[in-house]
Order: C-alpha cells, then structure tokens, then sequence
C-alpha cells in the first residue's frame, strides 16, 4: 500500500443497470445461435458453414496474426483434414469423433512438414512456398485412386443422430467456441507472447531467450490441427470431400477473410469469417445486386452474379489495406470492448482525444 492511501476492506458492487444492456445483448447473441438452429435445413446449413469457416480463420490467425508468417496453402491443411476424415469414416467405417480426430491429425502433420520449410526462410519465400504445397495436394493427394477414386471424390456420411443440419450445426458451433476460448488461453499464455515478439522481431525475440525454432513449429501445428478438425466437419457438412474444391480460390478466401476481418484479432477474425462464409450464398440473392446484374446482358449478368463476391472481397481487401489496416476489428472494437466490461469507447491518451 502505497502512501496516502488506505484500505477500507470493501469491494466495488458491480453496477447492475450497467450490467443489464449487457446481459440482454448476449441473450440476444444466443438467440440468433438458436434461431438458426431451429429455422430450417438451409438456414442452418449456412450458419453451419459460418462456423466452421470461424475455426479455419482463428487457425490462419495463430501462423498469420500472431507470427507474421503468410500462408498462401491454407486450403491444403483444410482438404487434408476433410480427406482423411471422409476416408476414414467410410472405407474404414471409422466412429465420428475419431474421423475428426484423424482429420487434425492430418492438417497437424502437413502444417509439420511447412513449418520445417518455415524455419529457414520468410516473407516472400514462405507465401510462395506454401502456395505451391497447397496446390501441390490439391494435384497429388487429393487426386489419388485409393483415396479419392482418382478425383471422383470419398462419401463422408454423418451419424444417425447428426443427420439433421440444425443439429450438426450445434456441433460446428461447438467446435467454434472451443476453438474461440483456444485462442484466448492462447494468447494468455507464455507461448502467445513468445509469438508475439517473434512478430515484432525474431533476432530481438531470440536475444530475450525464446526459442524461435520451437513456437514457430508450434504455431504451424496448432494451426494446422485447427484447420485439418475445421476441413473434418466441412466433409460432414456436405457429406462429400471433393478435391476440387480445395483450390488455391479458397485459400485467397481465408486470406481475405483474416486480413479484412482484421489481423492478430479475436474478435475481427471471427466477424470477417461469418461474413466470408455466408458472402458467396447470400449476395447474388439480395435484390439490389440482381438488379444491377439485370442492367446487362444474359451472359454478362451469369458473369457477375457468379463473380460478384469475389470482387467483393478483393474491393475490401484494397480499402483495408488502403485506409483501414485494422480491418472489420477496428470498426467493432467499442462494441466488443462495451460486450466484454469494459466503456464503449475509452479516452485515447497518447493523442489527447
């Protein structure tokens, strides 16, 4: 106890009218979760596709956001995931939990074998040496005919008491929760800070004693587990692995949706996966996007319709590395800094506002 203060033994109560608008906005949060459970097949299918794309950006987020490593292969971890899962499940009859299990075993061993290459080279080097691995399984793994029948692709039926997509859905938001409350230990932990100062700099982080060798390969696995259980449960989603859609398209997809959703972020990487996610089944079906595809001709408007979110997602990508380098995260965080206890919008004393 410092001196001029005194100890009066007696604990702020927390503000209960405070609290309230919290509590309500959380039970609406919740219901939502529920609302799409309980909805319908296709409502249910897309938030199930939300959830999941939710793990493989808090996945890409460890490597990417907390140190600094660009993977442009991602969606190799993924299809490794969903193939052994789906193979496992059906020519091995294999009980769901271990056919997910499998799944991140294979994304673990993959995501092994890139941060060995990661070890001695970075930047511009490592993008493209990851995008070449991912391709390289989408060619060759994911092509072979003891697996995949020579691209014809593998069956990966749910569970009885899963076959319901309002169901599965519970599941996957499962899953995304528990990867959620992963993350934040995470970055709790000795091993999140170690990340963190290999970002910033890795010589300065080794002078300091981390053992940059070890957390990077501990940060490639522990992305790569992540992404291999996220491709298990999208096998089981579509009930189908098919290596074509695993292409390089949708690992610029996880990039865009952790970059615009706001790198080294929680909470930014979540909203700008469930915005990725539901992006492409969504936008060509509101209105004001079909009628401006109507302004042009037949095969024109079939060209943006299909195209659409892509250009989407790239006119994001510029306007966030052009003006908004925190991405959605810096947009939401008053509100995620009011869900969470704390003002909705905290003075900023280094410039005075």
């Amino acid at each position: 106890m410092t001196a001029g203060t005194y100890d009066t033994g007696l604990r702020a109560r927390p503000d209960v009218f405070a609290l309230l608008p919290r509590a309500v906005a959380w039970l609406a949060i919740g219901g939502v979760v529920a609302l799409c459970a309980s909805t319908g097949a296709t409502v249910a299918g897309y938030a199930t596709l939300a959830a999941i794309y939710v793990v493989v950006g808090l996945s890409l987020n460890v490597v990417l956001g907390y140190t600094g490593q660009l993977s442009l292969g991602h969606q190799g971890l993924v299809g490794a995931g969903a193939l052994l899962a789906a193979y496992t499940s059906t020519a091995h009859s294999a009980p769901f939990v271990v056919a997910l299990l499998f799944g991140a075993l294979a994304g673990g061993i993959c995501a092994l074998v890139v941060g060995f290459v990661a070890l001695r080279i970075s930047g511009l080097y490592l993008s493209l040496v990851t995008l070449v691995f991912g391709v390289t399984l989408q060619q060759s793994l994911f092509e072979v005919n003891a697996l995949t029948g020579g691209g014809a692709g593998e069956p990966a039926n749910r569970p009885h008491f899963l076959f319901s997509n309002s169901r599965f859905f519970l599941v996957c938001t499962a899953f995304a929760i528990a990867a959620t409350y992963l993350d934040y230990r995470l970055t709790k932990s000795k091993a999140g800070r170690a990340m963190f100062a290999i970002k910033a700099d890795e010589r300065v982080a080794a002078s300091m004693g981390v053992n940059v060798v070890g957390y990077k390969l501990f940060a490639f696995v522990l992305s790569g587990l992540l992404a291999g259980l996220a491709g298990a449960a999208l096998a089981f989603s579509s009930q189908q692995f098919n290596g074509s859609d695993y292409s390089f398209n949708l690992a610029i997809l996880f990039v865009l949706m952790t970059v615009v959703g706001g790198v080294g972020s929680r909470a930014g990487v979540i909203v700008g996966s469930i915005f990725f996610a539901l992006l492409g089944s969504l936008l060509p079906t509101l209105r004001p996007f079909k009628w401006f595809a109507g302004l042009f001709p037949t095969q024109t408007a079939a060209n943006i319709l299909q195209f659409g979110p892509g250009f989407v997602g790239a006119l994001l990508l510029l306007l966030t590395l052009t003006f908004n380098s925190g991405g959605i995260a810096q947009q939401i965080a008053p509100v995620v800094r009011w869900l969470t206890g704390g003002r909705f919008k905290e003075a900023d004393h280094a410039s005075g506002s």
